[in-house]
């Protein structure tokens, strides 16, 4: 019970949220994550887009329901009935700690938002199975936050999600997606992550290609709308199409990275092309090594370019800065560690790249990074020209 432990109110956002006041894990049977807020923020952006795109199609924004699945102390799902209660007339908070519930259940009438919330104590598929038959009684949006891999939780979400809906993940196992253990890898996302300096997209690609793939075995497929990464913390937000009509959506967009440890080139294709002659494809083109292959994963677009470009609209944040869809972005710190010269400014990089004749955008998966379909080599001569 919350009586036994010693909490604290703190605000975050416009919400006042009851808390522990001790922030470490192992102290308390409850947990909330104070370094979390911004990864917080970034998310009621998202679904306050989501459902001013959903009234603009002529939905009713105050009739959407909300489930926050693994809600802790609920900071996420109450700031959601709190903030944007004229977009979500039902929120759902459900955890396995009964004092976590209580926790949230009590920021719930801090808020004077106990009516349009429902909270349970249940384990999280159990919570969001009860959901899979009637499609009329799924949830409009569905948030997995777990510690760790979402993996054990997407199929239930995908069955608890109606369509149309949005399906929201985290992911805080980052050595896992960036390649330091390629088999878990394979055993938890269904594909081998790559090191390489782009290792934060093919995490977020290995992220949406379990989706995909478990969309389409439950006759259903996935949009990807909007994807960051800060901290320990990999962030998924996608569109859920229900029904057998949508299920060979995505086949075109499972696939592969095939990279070349030696000279840096890297390559992205679809399945079926790199199926069709394996023992060419992973030969580098430039220097003829063999290339490391990484997947399957999704490669189609990782972002919505309207989405993105409401949740602009409703907030300042940077991290809603347009951005380009190049896949493999290139990190001008490793670029320079290569070269053994300093690191120039992004914005001198970008510059000299569009002077060129080549687009260039900054990316949300890497502060040091850009995107363009400019060669390796002559975003090399460039830094190591701006480096003098």
């Amino acid at each position: 019970m919350s009586g036994a432990i010693k909490t604290r109110i703190i605000t975050e956002g416009l919400t006042k949220l009851v808390v522990p006041e001790n922030d470490e894990p192992s102290k308390y049977p409850s947990f909330f994550n104070s370094r979390g807020k911004f990864v917080r923020d970034v998310s009621i952006v998202c679904y306050k887009a989501f459902s001013s795109m959903k009234e603009k199609s002529g939905e009713t924004g105050e009739c959407l329901s909300f489930a926050d699945c693994l809600c802790g102390t609920g900071a996420r799902g109450i700031r959601v009935a709190n903030e944007l209660s004229d977009h979500y007339g039902k929120v759902f908070l459900n955890d396995i700690s009964s004092t976590s519930v209580e926790l949230a259940a009590r920021s719930a009438r801090e808020n004077h938002a106990k009516e349009r919330c429902f909270l349970s104590n249940e384990e999280s598929c159990g919570f969001m199975l009860t959901r899979k038959g009637n499609s009329g009684d799924r949830f409009d949006v569905v948030d997995i936050d777990p510690f760790g891999t979402p993996s054990p939780f997407v199929d239930c979400a995908l069955r608890a999600i109606k369509h149309q809906g949005l399906l929201s993940v985290s992911a805080t196992d980052t050595a896992v997606l960036c390649g330091v253990y390629p088999k878990v890898a394979q055993r938890k996302y269904l594909g081998l992550p790559l090191r390489t300096e782009y290792s934060h997209e093919i995490g977020m690609r290995l992220i949406f290609g379990l989706l995909a793939m478990d969309a389409m075995r439950l006759e259903s497929s996935i949009k990807p709308v909007f994807c960051h990464h800060d901290m320990h913390y990999f962030r998924a937000y996608c569109l859920v199409e229900v029904g057998n009509n949508y299920s060979r959506q995505n086949e075109n967009d499972i696939g592969y990275v095939l990279h070349c440890f030696k000279c840096g080139f890297r390559n992205v294709m679809k399945r079926e092309v790199f199926l069709l002659d394996f023992e060419n494809q992973s030969k580098c083109p430039e220097c003829e090594s063999i290339m490391k292959i990484g997947g399957p994963m999704w490669v189609g677009k990782i972002q919505s370019k309207d989405f993105v470009e409401k949740c602009a609209q409703i907030s300042e944040l940077s991290i809603f800065e347009p951005e380009s869809d190049i896949p493999l972005y290139y990190d001008l710190s490793e670029i320079s560690d290569n070269l053994e010269t300093r690191t120039p400014k992004i914005s001198d990089v970008m510059k000299e790249l569009e002077l060129s004749g080549h687009s260039a955008t900054r990316t949300r998966l890497n502060p040091t990074a850009v995107r363009t379909e400019a060669h390796l080599r002559e975003v090399q001569k460039i830094v190591a020209r701006l480096s003098r």
